[in-house]
């Protein structure tokens, strides 16, 4: 079984989280801890998951002075069972350079950022961004490459664009819904239609369709609504 979920723990329970971890790990790629979680456990709450032997990702999108975001990759880089954390491409090349060269000789890799999939083209314009979304995306996606960071966080409908950038970089795709359901999100795919799009270094990152009611059976159901 090709395993391409992350499950996102978007709450604020260290023991609800441990609990849905342990019933769906058989069937997970890793694990996002997000802010609520990670404001709520910190970075020794974080060793509790260690045990699933799971990639995480610790998804605080990191934006700040060059200076700052190199002490907190430092900081983050010493939690070994941390695989990867997200830092916002917009916040500069000079930026991403500096986490990059912050982790060195450590196992940390970076995610970058592109569009958040909760914004359209009227959030690019509140913050004078006149650019049309997969411009944008292109661009941000596109300095991410040249700071030669890990992999990306973009809609699952900026795929294909992404991959005209690059074939090898990794692709963390939110907004990923097991039925046309999207809340918060509006640039979503379903999981089976991500399924169709999705290569070997795409992963899906899914939290409330799984967690919310029995994960078990929710993730079997997803992982089956592909077939």
């Amino acid at each position: 079984m090709r395993k391409n979920i992350f499950l996102a723990l978007d709450f604020n329970s260290l023991h609800k989280a441990l609990e849905i971890t342990e019933k769906t790990k058989d069937y997970l790629a890793g694990i996002k801890i997000g802010l609520e979680l990670y404001s709520a456990i910190g970075l020794v709450g974080i060793k509790e998951f260690e045990k699933f032997n799971l990639p995480i990702f610790l998804d605080t999108k990191i934006f700040d002075i060059p200076n700052q975001v190199a002490k907190t990759v430092k900081v983050i880089s010493n939690i070994k069972c941390i695989q990867y954390s997200t830092i916002h491409a917009l916040g500069s090349l000079e930026m991403l350079q500096a986490a990059q060269k912050a982790a060195i000789g450590t196992k940390l890799e970076f995610l970058a950022v592109s569009v958040l999939t909760s914004w359209n083209k009227s959030n690019l314009e509140q913050i004078g961004i006149n650019h049309e979304v997969r411009d944008q995306v292109k661009k941000l996606i596109s300095l991410a490459q040249q700071a030669n960071v890990s992999g990306v966080i973009a809609s699952a409908q900026d795929i294909e664009l992404t991959r005209q950038i690059s074939k090898d970089i990794k692709i963390f795709c939110p907004g990923i819904r097991g039925d046309q359901n999207i809340q918060d999100q509006k640039r979503t795919l379903s999981y089976k239609e991500f399924n169709t799009i999705a290569d070997d270094k795409c992963f899906a990152v899914i939290g409330r369709p799984i967690y919310d009611g029995e994960p078990l059976e929710n993730i079997k159901n997803i992982i089956n609504s592909a077939k």
